[in-house]
């Protein structure tokens, strides 16, 4: 029965897929240039194909009737004419020939290229695979290496957590932003409203149109909070502080129909006005709290990315 593969055995599939990996990365870089001249080789074809269509057309238009047949007739020089413009259109045909040749030779240089590099198959995952494997071999070997490898992959473990629950609650957080966003909307049209009843008179429809639009910032505003409840979940995950929603009366357009005059007009203002001012420091509170999870992020990214470097470089020493 054969046994597990030896360190040494195991040391080497690594270097073999470090290879294979390195490989990958010149072969992208080389496929980016082969493409871009296969793109620089199309645009220089284009123009020649056009200039021969257009020579072509100048033939075809001397040899049978047409105004410019009947001017070269009257002037005598017609064959003459047919020649010149031949000889320009067979010049732009074979331009447009050898463009074409050099756009195939690019198209199979990158073609080539392309087929190398995905032959090369997964090689982040067999380089992943051949770290893993020999990581569990130097942890049944034991010694300083294996005590800290283990080390390593159990700060890694608490990263990609950590990565984890800051890409939730920033999903949370967009959530929030974009009902908020709907809410103030809903709340600037209930304002405007508000504002033409008061000092323009308004009339009934005014009336109806702003308590439809103080209905409408208040369901806005009920879903902002529902997502500002998902999102203190998420933050609470980070040792953050839950943020509290903003809101409008739930009876304010009641209290408004109850008591039509410019009493109740100047209070619905107010409370629109009050609604408004909570809603703009929500708003600069949860663009205050989109740059803690980018500093977040980009710190979380910056020690993972440390400790993926030196995993690597204890597994690849020697």
């Amino acid at each position: 029965m054969t046994g597990s593969p030896s360190l040494a055995a195991l040391a080497d599939a690594v270097r073999d897929a470090a290879d294979r990996r390195a490989r990958r990365a010149k072969l992208d870089a080389q496929l980016r240039v082969a493409e871009q001249l296969v793109v620089t080789r199309r645009d220089e074809l284009r123009p020649l194909e056009q200039a021969q269509a257009a020579e072509e057309a100048d033939v075809r238009r001397l040899e049978r009737l047409s105004p410019a047949r009947l001017w070269a007739t009257i002037r005598g020089d017609v064959e003459e004419r047919v020649a010149v413009e031949q000889a320009e259109a067979d010049t732009a045909a074979r331009a447009t020939v050898a463009a074409r040749a050099r756009l195939d030779d690019a198209k199979a240089s990158a073609e080539r290229v392309r087929a190398e590099r995905d032959g090369l198959g997964d090689v982040e995952g067999s380089y992943a695979r051949a770290l893993d494997a020999y990581e569990a071999g130097l942890a049944d070997a034991g010694g300083a290496p294996a005590a800290e490898l283990a080390h390593v992959a159990e700060n890694l473990g608490r990263v990609a957590a950590e990565q984890k629950e800051i890409d939730e609650a920033a999903a949370a957080l967009q959530q929030a932003t974009v009902a908020l966003d709907h809410a103030v909307d809903r709340l600037e049209s209930a304002g405007g409203w508000a504002t033409y009843d008061t000092f323009f008179g308004g009339g009934m429809v005014a009336d109806l149109v702003k308590h439809s639009r103080i209905d409408e910032a208040t369901r806005a505003f009920v879903a902002v909070n529902r997502a500002l409840e998902r999102l203190s979940v998420e933050l609470a995950d980070l040792d953050l502080p839950a943020v509290r929603g903003a809101e409008i009366s739930q009876g304010l357009a009641v209290f408004d129909v109850l008591f039509d005059n410019i009493f109740s007009d100047w209070m619905v203002q107010s409370r629109i006005a009050e609604a408004r001012d909570r809603a703009y420091r929500l708003r600069s509170l949860l663009a205050g709290l989109a740059d803690e999870l980018r500093d977040r992020a980009a710190r979380a990214a910056g020690v993972l990315a440390a400790l993926t470097a030196r995993r690597e470089e204890i597994l690849t020493a020697g």
